[in-house]
């Protein structure tokens, strides 16, 4: 029973929703969410322990709910670059790029993505959908030479995700970010020349991600790249 609106209002419902999710996130930081328990949840939330069942049956459906926030304020932040009127090739780089960074630069972030066992599902299905779109889009203006786009999806947004990962883990340095964009132009027909132009361009610092996440924070009629609310 997860919901994925972001257009709630702010009454108490709406806020007693958002009071569990920042309770949960508040303890992920020190505990898994195998190791995560519903009246752990509510006390730190300051909520009786009925109240939860008003929203979610079990802990793991408000771990799906906590990956659907995840995944919805990622592509906020992403629809926040003004990305979406420039051509396919400069978009997956800034988009790219500002992703790796946002990884790099907040630890919490990173532990949400990768420690706590929270499912990858819905940030991993936003990032396909933005690069298929991309992708499509790119060959079809040819500016990309992809000649089988589910695999290349595939395969670019499984790279992206591991870049991510060994940032956040400290395998890779911040400055491997613009290298890494660039390699990933130059798979998918880039020359190589015109990809280290786009990796490595000036950009602003990524956009913020607060944490704890909360769906009443994203801006008004946000929707995930598949277009859902």
């Amino acid at each position: 029973m997860t919901s994925r609106s972001t257009t709630l209002t702010g009454s108490k419902r709406a806020r007693t929703r958002d009071q569990l999710l920042v309770s949960a996130q508040t303890l992920l930081m020190e505990h898994s969410a195998a190791g995560l328990g519903l009246r752990q949840i509510t006390d730190h939330a300051g909520v009786v322990h009925a109240t939860f069942y008003n929203y979610y049956p079990d802990v793991p459906a408000l771990i799906a709910d906590l990956g659907e926030l995840l995944g919805a304020t990622h592509a906020a932040a992403m629809s926040g670059l003004g990305a979406a009127q420039l051509p396919p090739d400069v978009r997956f780089a800034r988009i790219t790029r500002q992703t790796l960074r946002l990884v790099a630069q907040a630890p919490g972030l990173g532990r949400l993505m990768f420690d706590v066992g929270i499912p990858p599902d819905r940030l991993s299905s936003e990032l396909r959908l933005r690069l298929r779109k991309d992708l499509v889009e790119g060959r079809a203006l040819r500016l990309f030479s992809a000649d089988d786009i589910a695999l290349t999806t595939s395969m670019i947004a499984g790279a992206i995700t591991g870049l991510a990962l060994d940032l956040y883990r400290g395998t890779l340095p911040a400055s491997a970010i613009d290298t890494g964009t660039a390699r990933l132009l130059a798979q998918i027909g880039v020359s190589p020349s015109e990809a280290d132009r786009l990796a490595h361009e000036p950009l602003p610092p990524p956009p913020a991600t607060v944490l704890p996440m909360r769906w009443l924070a994203l801006p008004p009629g946000a929707t995930l790249s598949d277009g859902r609310p």
